[in-house]
Parts: C-alpha cells; sequence; structure tokens
C-alpha cells in the first residue's frame, strides 16, 4: 500500500487542492446541506434556503446552485428549523432537524407549485443514515448521557456502546481524577493514541495519554462523538479514536436543573473476596449534588451556561496479600506456614535452619525490624491460598467541578463562544489505586492526591457572504499533579530513613528526611514496598487553530491550521531515586527474614537527586478537503493532513541519547561514551573525553514528510437517504506520549550502582572499593532512535446502512487498520544467543556475564535501551449497530464486535516490558495476540419513557404514568494474557533462564494440549496453571509460550435504573432515581496473576562452584508454578445501588 497507493494519493488530492488556501482539528460544528427539488424531480436553482436555530434564533440564509444543492457549513449542534422559497412554488419547511457534533444533516426537500404564501410543513426524522462521509463514527445523544445508569455518573462509560471499542483490563469508568483510567483501544489502535477533546480543546493529559484532565459533568454535556476510523483530514494529533464532546449552551429560555445523587454500603453487595473471610462488606459512603442553569442574558443575541457540582466519597477498597505475622516481623519464624506459602528462613553460611526458626534476638537489624513494620499483621487465620491478609481499606475521594460557558450572537454572521472550566480532585491517604505510580499498599505509609485541571476556551465564527465560513479557536488546557505523604503512621517515613542512611546527603532529596523510603521490589510472595511522595507535575497546552469552508456549486472547501505550544514539568522516578534493593544476597531462603538478620547485604543503587524534567513541544499542522457531490447521491470526501510533530525537547537541555555509532571502544566506561547532547557537550568540564552534540534539542530528526492522505466515499442508493454503502481510508499520525528517560543519562546526576552493603549502614568506598564502588556519573542507560520516525496508522473500512423503518437504522461493517512504527525498545546490550547458557547459569559472576553483552566490556553487565519504532499490528473487524429512536425521548442501541487484533508490541504506550523486544534475532517472537483483543464484545443500552397516561384519572397518572427505565447491558471476552517467567531463585545456582538479560519481558513454555481455563478448585483460579510450565526448559532459549495466548476474564455485566418523574408544573418536573449497577451480582474477576514464579525449581545438573553457580546446568527439569499464577487479583465490584433526585425546569 505504501508504495504504490499513497504517492497516487497524495498526488491527486494536492493536484486538486493547491489552489485552495489552507488556513485546525477536532471539529465541534455541523452542516446542513441537500438538494431543492420541484414534484418532477428537477433540480430548483435559485431558491433561497433559510436555517434557524431553534434555541437560540441563530440564522442563517443561501441560495440553491443550478444543480439545487445547498450547504451551511459550521453549524453549531441543536435543532433547526429549514425552509425554501421560490416563485411559483408553496414554502417547503422542515422542523425538528437535528444537528449533532460533527455531522452533516440531509435535508432534501420537494417544493409543490402553489402560492409562496403557502406552506407545506413536515417533521424530521431524528435518525438518519449517513449518506455524506466515508468515516466510521457513533453519536452518544443528551438523552443517553444524562438518563442512563452510569457508574460515578462519569460520561467515559458511554465509549464502550461503540462497536470497535475495547476497554483495557484497568478501564475504570467510574472514578475521575488521576484514578479514571481510560484505557481503551479503538478499532485496533493504541490505546495511547486516542484523542479526548471537549468544545475541541485538548482533553488529554500527556504524560501518559491514559487520563485525562476534566470531567465535564453529564448534566453540562450536550452530547458526544466517537470517530473510530477513516476520519476526514480536519481531524489530527492522534491515530486512534477521536472522543469529541460537545457542552451544553443557554438559550432563549431558561433551563436547568437541581441534583442530588446517594450511595450507602448498607444497600449494596459484598466485594466477592471479602466473602470468602466472612469480611464484613466495604464502607460507602457517597453523596454527589449540583446544579445547572442557562438560559438567555439578551434575548437572540447573548447566552449562558452554568453548571457546578460536588462528589464526596468514603469507600473501602478490597486489598489482598501475604504479609509476615507479627511474630516474624520479630524474627520468630516457628509458626510459619505449613502449606508452603512462606519459608522457614536458615543461617545463610551453613544452610541449616535457626534453632526454632527463629532468628536470636541479638542477630535483629534494628533498620530491618523497622522497615518490615510496613507491612501490617495478618488478619486471616485460615487462608484461602496464601492470601492473609484481606481487608476492606478506607479511603476518600472528592471531585468538584465549575463550568461557565457563554454564547453572544454578534451579529447575524458573527459569534463567540466562551468557556472556563475547573475540576478540583483529591484523593486522601489510603490511595485509591493500589500502587499506582509507586504507592504502598499497605495503610501505614500512603499518600495523598491532589489534581486540579482547568480549561479555557474561546471560538470566534464569521460568515462571509453565503457560502464562506472561517472559525478561530484558541485553547488552554492545565493541571497539576501533587502527591504529599499520608498514611495511618507517616512519622514510619522519617524514622525508616534514619536508620537505613542514604548514600547522599538528605538536602539533595524532595523533602529531606521525609523522602520516600527504600524501595524493596519484591520476592518470595510479599509484595513490593514502593513510595514516592513528595511529587509533583505541571502540563500546560496551548492551541491556536483555524477552520475555513467554503461551498461551491458541487463541493464543499475545507481548509485549516493548528498550532500548539506545549509544557510540561514532572519529576521523574524509578525507584533508585531514593534507594533499592531485592532480597539479600546470600539469603536466608525469606525475604523478611533476609531484612531482619543483621550483617545481611543487598545489591543497592541510589540517585543523587530525583531529575526535573522540563519537557516543551510545538505542533504545526495544516489540511486541505472537499466533499464533492458527484452526483446527488454519491458524494466524494477527500483531503490530506500535513503534520510538522515537533518531538519534545528538555527547557534546561539537561538530557542526552545514546547513539551507538559514536561509540568509542577506546573511551570505554567514559559516562559520556557515545552520548549525544543537545547543546554543548557538558562532559569536557567534568573532565570526561566522550559525548558530542545532536543533531537537534530533541536528538531526533523531526520529520517533515508526514502527509496522511484520506479518502471517503458515499453511496446513497435510492437517492432516499434509505440506503447507504460507504467506504473509507486514510493515514494517521499519532502525537506519542513524552518519554523523559533520556534525564537519567550521565552526566546530569551523580549516582551509586553495584553497591553491596547492610540495611543498618553505609559502605565505605576506602575500605572496600570492590562491593563499593564510589558514587559516579554512571555509564548511558537510554538513547533514541535518530531517524524520528512517527507512530502512524493506515485505516480502512466498507459500511453498509440501511433505515429499516423510520427512527431506525442498521448499520454493518468490515473496519480494519495497520499500526506501523509503533514504539519499541531494543536492549542494545542484549545478550547474543551463543553466550545465553553461560549467562544464565553464571549469576555470581559479574565480569563474566559483562564479557557475554555487546558494549559490556565498556559498561559492564546492565542494560542499555533504544526509544525507537520497531512495532507493528493489524486488527481485522466485523462492526456491527442497531440504532432506534421511539416514544418521543425513548432510544435503544445495541452493538456487537467479532474481530481479531494482532501486535508484535504493547498498544500502551506506558507498559515497558510488553513493549521490550524479546530477542533482537528474532523479533517476530513477540508476534501474537494483543492484550486488546477481544473477539467478541456486545454492547446494549436502552432509555425507554413508559406513557405518561394523560388523559387517565388523576391518582392512575400519579401512580402508574411517568415511568423511565434504563439499561446497559455489557458482554465481553477479556484480555488476551501474556505470560512471564517472573522470580526465579537465586539459591537455584541460575538466573534470567532465557539469558538475554532480562527477565520481565520473557515467557515460559506452553505445554501442547493443556487448555487455558482452569476447571474445578478456587473460583478466582482462572488459568489452568499447567497451561505453561519450566519443566523441560532448555537454558538461554526462549520460551515457546506466545504473546497473548489465554483469555482472562471478561466483562458481563447489567447496569439498571428505574425512574418516575413527576410533573409539577408545565416548566417543573421532579425526577426520582433508583439505579443498580451490576445489578444482578455478578462476579467479575479481573487482574490475573501472569507470572509463572517457579518454585521447587529443580536442574538436571545442580553442581554448583565456589560462587553458588549452577555452571553445568542446561535444563530445567522439574518446576512448580507460584501458589497464586493464574488467579484473579480481585474483581470489578459488587453490586452498588444509587438513589437520587433531580429537580428539572
Amino acid at each position: 500500500m505504501r508504495s504504490g497507493i499513497r504517492p497516487l494519493l497524495v498526488g491527486c488530492i494536492w493536484f486538486s487542492l493547491v489552489a485552495v488556501l489552507p488556513m485546525g482539528a477536532q471539529k465541534t460544528t455541523s452542516t446542513i446541506s441537500g438538494t431543492v427539488t420541484d414534484p418532477s424531480g428537477a433540480a430548483i436553482s435559485g431558491a433561497e434556503v433559510i436555517v434557524r436555530n431553534d434555541q437560540t434564533s441563530l440564522t442563517r440564509s443561501t441560495k440553491t446552485s443550478s444543480e439545487g444543492g445547498y450547504a451551511f457549513p459550521e453549524l453549531p449542534l441543536g435543532t433547526y428549523r429549514v425552509s425554501v422559497s421560490s416563485p411559483g412554488f408553496k414554502q417547503a419547511v422542515e422542523t425538528g432537524v437535528e444537528l449533532h457534533v460533527a455531522s452533516t444533516a440531509v435535508v432534501n426537500l420537494q417544493m409543490q407549485v402553489g402560492a409562496a404564501t403557502e406552506q407545506v410543513e413536515v417533521s424530521a426524522s431524528p435518525v438518519q443514515v449517513e449518506t455524506e462521509k466515508g468515516e466510521v463514527a457513533g453519536l452518544i445523544q443528551g438523552t443517553q448521557v444524562r438518563e442512563l445508569p452510569l457508574n460515578g455518573r462519569s460520561f467515559v462509560q458511554l465509549t464502550q456502546l461503540m462497536p470497535g471499542v475495547a476497554a483495557g483490563d484497568n478501564f475504570d469508568p467510574k472514578n475521575k481524577g488521576l484514578f479514571s483510567a481510560i484505557d481503551m483501544s479503538v478499532s485496533g489502535g493504541s490505546s495511547g493514541g486516542n484523542l479526548w477533546t471537549v468544545d475541541g480543546a485538548n482533553n488529554n493529559d500527556v504524560g501518559s495519554n491514559q487520563t485525562i484532565l476534566v470531567f465535564p459533568s453529564i448534566d453540562a454535556i450536550e452530547e458526544f462523538k466517537i470517530h473510530r476510523n477513516s476520519y476526514g483530514p480536519e481531524y489530527g494529533q492522534s491515530g486512534g479514536g477521536q472522543i469529541n464532546i460537545v457542552t451544553r449552551s443557554g438559550g432563549n429560555s431558561f433551563h436547568g436543573s437541581a441534583f442530588y445523587f446517594g450511595r450507602n454500603d448498607a444497600l449494596n453487595a459484598r466485594d466477592y473476596f471479602l466473602g470468602l473471610v466472612d469480611a464484613k462488606k466495604q464502607l460507602l459512603r457517597r453523596n454527589d449534588y449540583g446544579y445547572t442553569f442557562g438560559g438567555p442574558i439578551i434575548k437572540d443575541k447573548l447566552f449562558f451556561f452554568w453548571e457546578q457540582e460536588w462528589n464526596k466519597e468514603k469507600r473501602g477498597i478490597v486489598r489482598t496479600a501475604l504479609v509476615p505475622t507479627a511474630a516474624e516481623k520479630l524474627g520468630d519464624f516457628s509458626a510459619t506456614d505449613a502449606a508452603g506459602c512462606a519459608t522457614a528462613p536458615h543461617i545463610p553460611s551453613t544452610g541449616v535452619p535457626f534453632p526454632g526458626n527463629t532468628i536470636p534476638q541479638d542477630q535483629l537489624s534494628p533498620a530491618g525490624l523497622l522497615y518490615v513494620q510496613l507491612y501490617p499483621d495478618p488478619n486471616v487465620a485460615n487462608p484461602t491460598g496464601c492470601l492473609n491478609w484481606i481487608a476492606a481499606v478506607n479511603t476518600g475521594i472528592d471531585w468538584r467541578e465549575e463550568n461557565i460557558r457563554g454564547d453572544y450572537n454578534i451579529s447575524k454572521s458573527s459569534t463567540f463562544m466562551v468557556r472556563y472550566t475547573q475540576d478540583s480532585w483529591k484523593n486522601t491517604s489510603p490511595s485509591y489505586e493500589e500502587q499506582l505510580w509507586g504507592d504502598d499498599p499497605f495503610p501505614a505509609v500512603d499518600s495523598n492526591w491532589d489534581q486540579p485541571s482547568k480549561m479555557l476556551i474561546a471560538k470566534l465564527s464569521k460568515t462571509f457572504g453565503s457560502n464562506t465560513v472561517n472559525e478561530f479557536q484558541f485553547s488552554w488546557s492545565a493541571n497539576r499533579i501533587l502527591i504529599s505523604n499520608g498514611g495511618t503512621n507517616p512519622d514510619l517515613i522519617p524514622q525508616i530513613n534514619a536508620v537505613i542512611p542514604t548514600a547522599f546527603p538528605l538536602d539533595n532529596k524532595q523533602g529531606g528526611d521525609q523522602h520516600p523510603h527504600l524501595v524493596f521490589w519484591g520476592g518470595g510472595g510479599y509484595t513490593e514496598l514502593w513510595h514516592i511522595a513528595p511529587w509533583q507535575n505541571r502540563q500546560d497546552l496551548y492551541v491556536w487553530k483555524d477552520d475555513f469552508s467554503k461551498v461551491a456549486g458541487k463541493h464543499t472547501w475545507k481548509a485549516g491550521f493548528l498550532y500548539s505550544r506545549n509544557g510540561k514539568d514532572e519529576l521523574t522516578f524509578n525507584g533508585n531515586e531514593f534507594g533499592e534493593t531485592g532480597g539479600a544476597i546470600d539469603g536466608t531462603g525469606n525475604v523478611i527474614a533476609d531484612f531482619l538478620l543483621k550483617g545481611q547485604t543487598f545489591d543497592y543503587d541510589e540517585l543523587q537527586r530525583e531529575v526535573d524534567t522540563k519537557q516543551r513541544w510545538r505542533d504545526y499542522e495544516f489540511y486541505v478537503g472537499d466533499t464533492w457531490k458527484l452526483r446527488r447521491n454519491l458524494t466524494l470526501d477527500y483531503g490530506l493532513r500535513w503534520s510538522f510533530l515537533r518531538w519534545p525537547y528538555d527547557a534546561k537541555d539537561q538530557t542526552a541519547s545514546f547513539n551507538p555509532l559514536k561509540f568509542d571502544p577506546a573511551l570505554g566506561g567514559d559516562p559520556c561514551n557515545g552520548l549525544e547532547f543537545p547543546s554543548a557537550n557538558p562532559c569536557a568540564a567534568l573532565g570526561f573525553a566522550g559525548g558530542s552534540r545532536g543533531i537537534n534539542r530533541s536528538l531526533q530528526r523531526n520529520r517533515n514528510n508526514l502527509i496522511a492522505p484520506r479518502l471517503g466515499i458515499a453511496w446513497d442508493l435510492s437517492g432516499q437517504g434509505k440506503t447507504a454503502i460507504r467506504a473509507g481510508v486514510g493515514e494517521f499520525f499519532n502525537r506519542e506520549h513524552l518519554n523523559l528517560d533520556g534525564a537519567f543519562n550521565p552526566p546530569f546526576n551523580s549516582s551509586v550502582s553495584g553497591v553491596v552493603r547492610t540495611l543498618d549502614a553505609n559502605c565505605d568506598p576506602s575500605t572496600d572499593p570492590d562491593n563499593c564502588p564510589a558514587a559516579g556519573f554512571g555509564t548511558p542507560l537510554v538513547g533514541f532512535d535518530r531517524s524520528g520516525v512517527v507512530p502512524n496508522t493506515w485505516q480502512w473500512n466498507l459500511t453498509v446502512e440501511r433505515e429499516l423503518w423510520r427512527d431506525t437504522k442498521l448499520e454493518v461493517g468490515y473496519v480494519g487498520s495497520r499500526g506501523i512504527h509503533l514504539l519499541t525498545f531494543t536492549n542494545l546490550m542484549q545478550v547474543p544467543p551463543a553466550g545465553r547458557l553461560d549467562f544464565v547459569r553464571n549469576p555470581n559472576d559479574g565480569d563474566l556475564r559483562a564479557s557475554l553483552r555487546p558494549f559490556g566490556s565498556a559498561f559492564g553487565d546492565q542494560n542499555l535501551y533504544i526509544i525507537g519504532h520497531k512495532g507493528g499490528s493489524i486488527y481485522h473487524s466485523l462492526q456491527t449497530q442497531l440504532t432506534s429512536r421511539f416514544r418521543k425521548s425513548s432510544i435503544f442501541e445495541a452493538s456487537y464486535t467479532f474481530s481479531r487484533l494482532i501486535s508484535s508490541t504493547a498498544l500502551t504506550e506506558y507498559n515497558f516490558s510488553d513493549s521490550e523486544i524479546s530477542d533482537n534475532t528474532n523479533p517476530r517472537v513477540d508476534r501474537g495476540l494483543s492484550s486488546y483483543h477481544r473477539p467478541h464484545i456486545f454492547n446494549a443500552s436502552l432509555v425507554y419513557n413508559l406513557p405518561t397516561l394523560q388523559g387517565q384519572n388523576r391518582l392512575l397518572r400519579e401512580v402508574a404514568g411517568g415511568w423511565e427505565v434504563g439499561t446497559i447491558v455489557t458482554e465481553s471476552i477479556g484480555p488476551a494474557l501474556t505470560f512471564g517467567i517472573g522470580d526465579v531463585s537465586s539459591d537455584t545456582g541460575i538466573d534470567q533462564i532465557s539469558g538475554t538479560g532480562r527477565t520481565d519481558n520473557q515467557r515460559p513454555n506452553r505445554v501442547v494440549g493443556e487448555p487455558c481455563r482452569a476447571h474445578g478448585g478456587l473460583p478466582f483460579q482462572w488459568i489452568n496453571p499447567n497451561v505453561v510450565t519450566l519443566t523441560g526448559f532448555q537454558l538461554g532459549t526462549i520460551g515457546t509460550a506466545s504473546r497473548g495466548m489465554c483469555q482472562g476474564p471478561g466483562n458481563n455485566q447489567v447496569d439498571l435504573s428505574f425512574y418516575k418523574n413527576f410533573k409539577l408544573t408545565e416548566k417543573l418536573q421532579l425526577q426520582f432515581r433508583m439505579e443498580f449497577f451490576n445489578a444482578f451480582n455478578h462476579t467479575q474477576f479481573k487482574s490475573v496473576d501472569t507470572d509463572f514464579n517457579a518454585s521447587d525449581l529443580a536442574l538436571d545438573d545442580p553442581t554448583t562452584n565456589a560462587d553458588g553457580d549452577a555452571i553445568n546446568a542446561t535444563r530445567i527439569i522439574s518446576s512448580t508454578p507460584g501458589s497464586t499464577f493464574g488467579q484473579a487479583q480481585s474483581t470489578r465490584g459488587p453490586r452498588e445501588i444509587q438513589y437520587g433526585l433531580k429537580l428539572i425546569f
């Protein structure tokens, strides 16, 4: 496709459009177009067509062309009246024309012969077949937004009603702020490739592209649209879905609402895991209240809309873990679980158990005794499996929003809109999300999270004559993220820091003695301890854009530009800013005992300070396009977008990139060897010989050839808008999330690495230089692909849409996409195949291991990554949707998706392990089913208004009339799971059994014939633990288990709502609401443990040398999966009931 079609498309489109002056993206306005004919079907030229907005009286007029056609581009959404007049004909009027976001309403009018004073009026159908564009898109109407049962009153849940949308396992629509987890793939795209906008303003947090900034109240949303595939050139910045939200505005009549919604755990069901230990259900107190008010300031001229909402929630979060007992935290392991959930420790020097399985008091480490207090005591006497701590931890989340919008009809030809929104979101400790970004999961030490977000948008629209419109927009989108210490015992942090001394002075650390405690990365079944507070982040996005439209005969030309100036300041963290470790080097067999035994030594790393990055970047985009009515029933929609997506740079120029072509073997381990810098080389002043200036401040080539053609065609078979065949194809470039890793390269931060020390004391480089290397700048850690290729996708579709009967339509389409140049991480120091066996069986010989790695003689036994774009994906799907409107405002929708999504990298930009190439010599081993592969997804929603029983007696009318029912039904296969090797005990004499130099992205062997799904046993044992194995694993080889080889637990849920509407006066209505989320309390497991974490591992030759290395081993002859392998760790939540009152006028 790239070698043939793309140059032809670009050439044809550019030749057609070069004469049009290019003047952004994410349109919120829409078009009314159509054809005017006489009774015989002949075109009427020169007829006057007038459109008028019912809410604001905005009026525009034009004349029909020689072919009888007309178009009104750039209209704000709303309900319109369309009238046409021509001498000798009766006036034709169509009312109730609903104009939705970024859509085209086709209004074909046939005039009758008669006096112009006579009028023929018809009502428009609210459900129209799309006959103008080749895109695949779906609309969520305001009625659905406000009347469907939405858990958390968040519009995000409604995205799942669209076909082709696959939610990630972390998708959580009930939360706002940082815990919203908008993790979803749209038509096979990356989850970070989606662009969320509000009134056209960017709403993404670009640090991850996995959270958004503001959450417009559902009572402040007019409607929103999801562009899922093959959309036009006016949409940029994204290669995935475009979620386009439009807020409500005021009108010529006052309207508004006041509401209260509440929840209490007394009405709810109990979480499944709490039921296992007969614990009481988790606390829930939720109060959501607010109001809206809008109307005219000057009739027909100036309007306002104001909204304010508060949400205060206290919720018990279920957490599970294996934790040490109170006795074990004092060194007494005599009662260690005989089931094997934890092992009795032994004396490291002899391998003999401690007397009575208890560490003598005089051998206990004061630092270790304090550190293990981060773990709570068990609260489950007879655990199911190894989880002896199950708790409903109570956390508080407060959210508040203010939103004000003004609309001004300056004149008949000019309008102005301005809106300001601010969200305040706070999560006081304990953190709602366990270990999100680094939060201890236990109550003692936790974090307080605070995210204020703001958005300002101003838009000016100007009509020139009757056929030309220009719209200019400015927006500012911003947030701050502030994390501070919390928990039930936050004083434990300075106490731990006082007894576990850091290698560098505290004045280099954020928070001084309140800096995060030592990081433990987990092991032996015990949860990692990782804490990052205090921490902060800042984002500011400034965007200017312009959209120009001109109707000329059969053509509607469009052109535009977008310019953005952006900044993101962020403290980076990877653990070793504050010191990090795993288990002891010569372990006791129990990691808790490792911490407690005085004199135990640990591998230890620490950075001098947290790295403070200040990322800056600018984007420039231009587009041009045309909607060409080839015939009355055949429309060609084509164009191109030319993007200049600049790679970010650091405002302080404190970043670097490793370039293997600049590496000089003669310089050896010089910290700057092979590094490129954005400005003058800082290394010479520090006495280093390496380093050079890079190609620009971004250290990557900025591509100027990002020309993306778009082509769509729509054929209205009968010309009556009943049946349409549509197709579209196009290329889309993606603004990738920020990557800050270059700031960890030398020489901007000093560090100690490979230190062997105890918890209680620092080591001394002067007395033990081998085990205690002096602080230095380290060696290069990361580089960027200098070619600067930008991720992009090709998208295509072939869709048939048919009106089944009035106000009901069915859409069936084949939708596909191909991802190109997707994000990957290549380890330049990955061990080649010839050296992998020796690497595995010499875990304690660092010099040998280093010699087996490329660049190892200079940089030692470590990893060095190039952040590049070698990944790809392919997606094929059948997407269907049925839409029906009935009984005034009742709406039914159902969608089904049958699909297959294959990728060679993670389609989440934050998943490092799944994006790292497992074997540089054979990258195809990473090709498999993506975690977003969902072969079957079904969704249905209903808003049904029962008869009001007007005309019946009052008692019957008040009791039985005015009821409303709503439901959302979700049935989906779960995520495709990829299994990892996990931990291999160091006392076996081997490590990193694939031998590549990394474990996190390596997989075990698949057992042929074993089913994925477990049958019998524990209900939450989702995966058959025998489906993969390490038994028979040839050391130094790549496992045969493929990416995404098994499907995890799915989403099967019914949400229900029942409302009673009381009509108090002609314009005042009271609504009583009861909403049931997971109404039938169906247990839905999630978060399956996918790491094998072998225990009882045996080798074909277990003989070890003096260093403890199994130098003759070649194969694993037996292994047992870890106790929690294949088990779901949590659920999507039990039934919750919400009650509410709403006053509407």
